[in-house]
């Protein structure tokens, strides 16, 4: 079976993506510039979605020494409030000591998601692994922020652009 297409021109003329020009602003977080086709454009806003939600699939994150037998978180928020609930029964004088690898104490090393490992390095004290892990979670909320905007931005201009060219054609070039 094929790709998916959507053959309905419903009255509009159909133009592929490659030939409508992105005319915004250089958007360097992508890399694109002006100039570039929209198949580019939404091609490169993809991508950097995809890499989102990869860093935020639950499954990366070992949580496991924190979990005393509970489920797996199922998503990213779970994730964060595991972590959360962990240092909260840390800070309370809660935490458990065992050979499993459970954390006794704040500052004793962790080993550490492959996104936070430096060189060979890969663990890392409890306390900067969490703070390391909030730092992140601000910069991904940062560049979905930014990419939710530059896809709205992408959206009007496509709609501009769309009608403009359907504008052309109705009047005959």
């Amino acid at each position: 079976m094929g790709k998916p297409t959507n053959t309905k021109n419903n009255g509009c003329a159909v133009t592929t993506s490659n030939c409508v020009v992105w005319q915004g602003p250089d958007l360097c977080c992508i890399n694109l510039c002006e100039g570039d086709s929209i198949s580019e454009v939404i091609d490169a806003l993809a991508k950097k979605i995809c890499a989102l939600f990869e860093i935020l699939d639950p499954a990366v994150y070992d949580v496991s020494a924190f979990l005393s037998g509970a489920c797996p978180p199922s998503n990213f928020p779970e994730v964060i409030q595991t972590l959360i609930d962990a240092v909260i029964e840390l800070k309370e004088g809660s935490g458990t000591t065992s050979t499993s690898g459970n954390i006794d104490c704040p500052t004793c090393p962790i080993a550490v998601a492959a996104c936070f490992q430096v060189g060979s390095v890969n663990v890392m004290p409890f306390d900067d692994y969490v703070t390391a892990i909030g730092i992140k979670i601000c910069d991904q909320q940062v560049i979905i922020n930014t990419q939710n905007t530059a896809i709205q931005q992408l959206q009007l201009q496509l709609a501009q652009m769309q009608a403009l060219l359907n504008q052309i054609i109705t009047n005959g070039g």
